[in-house]
């Protein structure tokens, strides 16, 4: 996996089509590193669209995406470092919170050990220390 340094995400003219249905007609944005972004809009409006684009799930029908400088637009979703969440929660019912954080970086070929420590740090970000 390419290491991505901390940058800007950048949609420069992102248009998407599915078929004759024009999901995103002209999106450009540039979020800077460190910004609270919140896509909001009502149901089928391309909210989720645009961060499947981000995350290289689909790719635009034009235009480009840049993450930190690197034209992204292409690149597949296992070679970003994009996570995403969904509104529909996906946890695992067996593990607690700190295990579900860290299994996807366990898949991703972290050891264990230092999975645990990514997780717990990603669980402080997020204002759960001790949650876990």
């Amino acid at each position: 996996m390419t290491d991505l340094k901390p940058g800007s995400v950048v949609f420069e003219n992102v248009r998407k089509d599915f078929g004759t249905f024009t999901a995103i007609p002209d999106l450009s944005i540039t979020i800077e590193p460190g910004t609270l972004v919140t896509l909001l809009g009502p149901s089928g409006c391309g909210k989720t669209t645009t961060l499947r684009m981000l995350a290289g799930l689909e790719h635009p029908t034009s235009g480009r995406i840049l993450i930190g400088g690197r034209d992204v637009t292409m690149v597949p979703a296992h070679e970003r470092d994009v996570s995403m969440v969904f509104q529909s929660y996906a946890l695992f019912p067996h593990m607690n919170a700190l295990q579900n954080v860290a299994y996807g970086l366990e898949s991703s070929g972290l050891n264990k050990r230092e999975a645990k420590e990514r997780a717990e740090e990603g669980l402080t970000q997020v204002g759960l220390t001790g949650m876990g």
